[in-house]
């Protein structure tokens, strides 16, 4: 069989090492004739930056980068495209690790590398609880402004039962639902499953959503995140750092400038508990977009479809757009690794005409970000955009849209569930029509097999 990797959509793809030896991967979309401002983007849970990439030419990252935003997608360490340090794995993670290590990270690496010294920040589900649960914790100061979609405020009074028992058997047996999710989100379209992880309006889902996308999306839930959703809707009250802060009772002070976006048949997001959440807010500078008819938009909105519903574009992702644009941010630091990489120049021209040059002020002495407190210094980073090690092996970067090459090395992958391989042989095989069968023929046939490690595995044995 030839099959070939997924493409690839980034135009840089950049690899940040966090302070606990792990590496995560910041996937960069702009217009390279005239970058604009950041915009962190932050997915949700049992997902990756395909939150944002689907379907493609109708994806919010689409809306952002058509009007100069300069996009910087994240992958949490939950995604296989993170590599962990001696002695851990993907499944070693919890909610305080993408909070405390990842985010501080990526935001200093952004930082540093743009030039610019805030951000914007969209984040959707779980990327919107941690937005929360950053500025309670480290406050605003690096956030320019921050969009909000499907995030619960709390835990009281959120229909999730359902999920809340996914987050049980996660615990339990991680691979077998990551093996389930897998299996049915490709024909999520045809079957419409209204269970479990599905909180959507199908009918408001954009017809160009491919099923290979939906199988890409899918991440494993590590145990110790699931534990931690599973208590916190048990409880109703949200604690991070080892349950020292209580990020339900901070919530009413988070000020910064905030667009809520939810959707009127969300089960996570209900009106009245939004509604008091946003006024009980104290600053001025926010905003709540409640999508439903009754409010003249196309569709009563669910909370999946907020990604990729029908009229997204217009109705979900250009009101965020201008919600960032509202919020300019100015350039006012230089890139250090320039500096750095330009003194040894000087200091060499100096000894070569008998010339002395005053030592460059050591960056150490200069006060730390708070982020940077937690993370290693970045300073010296310098983005590679030809050629960036991943956790999977090397991908040599080409124009947006053409394949890439994919060496697979990392143990993780070489662990494919056996239960999920069976399934998609005998679906490879199989000859009756059904649009069941269809949907996974579209996963695993043609020129967008996930990966080069999934085509061997489904190559028949010798």
């Amino acid at each position: 069989m030839n099959r070939q990797p997924r493409p690839q959509l980034a135009d840089e793809v950049h690899t940040v090492l966090t302070e606990d030896g792990w590496s995560i991967q910041l996937f960069r979309r702009r217009n390279t004739a005239a970058p604009g401002e950041p915009v962190l983007l932050v997915h949700g849970l049992a997902a990756n930056r395909l939150n944002f990439e689907a379907p493609h030419g109708h994806a919010i990252v689409d809306t952002l980068e058509a009007e100069g935003c300069d996009c910087w997608l994240i992958e949490l360490r939950c995604c296989e495209s993170a590599t962990p340090p001696e002695g851990r794995d993907l499944g070693d993670v919890s909610f305080d690790d993408y909070l405390y290590k990842d985010l501080p990270a990526a935001i200093a690496y952004i930082r540093a590398t743009t030039g610019h010294d805030k951000v914007h920040w969209v984040g959707h589900s779980m990327g919107a609880m941690l937005l929360y649960a950053y500025n309670v914790v480290f406050g605003s100061e690096h956030l320019a402004s921050v969009v909000a979609r499907g995030a619960p405020a709390g835990f009281r009074n959120v229909a999730f039962a359902p999920p809340a028992l996914l987050f049980r058997l996660t615990m339990v047996a991680p691979r077998a639902v990551r093996t389930l999710l897998k299996a049915i989100t490709p024909i999520a379209q045809s079957l419409r499953p209204g269970f479990l992880a599905f909180p959507v309006n199908w009918d408001n889902v954009h017809p160009e959503l491919d099923a290979r996308v939906l199988f890409n999306m899918v991440e494993a839930v590590p145990p110790q995140v699931a534990h931690e959703f599973d208590e916190w809707l048990s409880t109703g009250s949200w604690r991070v750092r080892g349950r020292q802060v209580d990020v339900t009772a901070k919530l009413p002070e988070i000020d910064l400038p905030l667009l809520v976006v939810c959707g009127k048949d969300d089960p996570l997001t209900p009106e009245p508990r939004i509604r008091q959440f946003f006024d009980a807010l104290p600053g001025k500078d926010k905003q709540l977009l409640l999508l439903s008819r009754k409010n003249g938009v196309s569709a009563d909105y669910g909370h999946a479809d907020l990604l990729f519903g029908k009229r997204g574009p217009e109705e979900v992702y250009r009101p965020a757009l201008e919600w960032i644009q509202s919020h300019p941010v100015k350039r006012v630091r230089r890139r250090p690794a320039r500096k750095a990489a330009a003194a040894p120049a000087r200091r060499a021209s100096a000894a070569a005409d008998g010339s002395s040059v005053k030592p460059a002020k050591s960056s150490a002495k200069a006060k730390p970000a708070p982020e940077q407190q937690l993370s290693r210094e970045l300073d010296g980073y310098e983005p590679r955009p030809r050629e960036v090690l991943l956790a999977s092996g090397t991908h040599v970067l080409r124009p947006r849209g053409a394949l890439v090459h994919w060496r697979s090395t990392h143990r993780h992958q070489q662990q494919l569930d056996p239960l999920l391989v069976s399934w998609l042989r005998l679906v490879q095989s199989s000859q009756t029509p059904s649009r069941f069968l269809v949907a996974y023929r579209q996963v695993i046939r043609g020129s967008h097999c996930p990966t080069d490690w999934l085509a061997r595995a489904l190559e028949p044995d010798n």
